[in-house]
């Protein structure tokens, strides 16, 4: 069979429907403001012919000028929040840090099985160590 005349089978293969920004699917807020700035900005070359609109285009304008500093505001908003937590953890492994080395000063100063530890908040060590284990008995 020779293949050089045989016409190419198309490919079967369903495509996606390609998306563009005007697709009423998209439903992220990026997507939903590019829909608002598209229809803002085709009817404003429309507003010689219908005058009864520029109120409701004015306004659009206004609230997408408004949701743009929002989000803006909102962005500033979790970097701070961010910002907070990575501070709070840095505090917490310093406080931690503090706390072993005076956990250690009051260990040298009163010994390490103390019961005057427990008053600051440390747990003494059990005393004793190891059991030793004797010689094996002999048989």
């Amino acid at each position: 069979m020779n293949t050089a005349n045989t016409p190419s089978t198309p490919s079967t293969k369903p495509r996606a429907p390609q998306r563009t920004f005007t697709d009423v699917n998209a439903n992220s807020f990026s997507d939903k403001l590019l829909r608002l700035e598209l229809l803002a900005a085709k009817l404003a070359s429309k507003l010689d012919a219908m005058p009864y609109v520029k109120a409701l285009h004015d306004e659009l304008a206004q609230l997408i000028v408004d949701t743009k500093s929002h989000e803006f505001d909102l962005k500033a908003a979790k970097a701070n929040a961010r910002q907070a937590v990575a501070d709070r953890k840095a505090m917490m492994r310093k406080g931690e840090d503090i706390r072993s080395r005076l956990a250690s000063a009051l260990a040298f100063e009163h010994g390490p099985t103390s019961a005057l530890l427990s008053e600051f908040g440390l747990r003494p060590r059990k005393a004793g160590g190891r059991r030793k284990t004797g010689p094996p008995p002999s048989a």
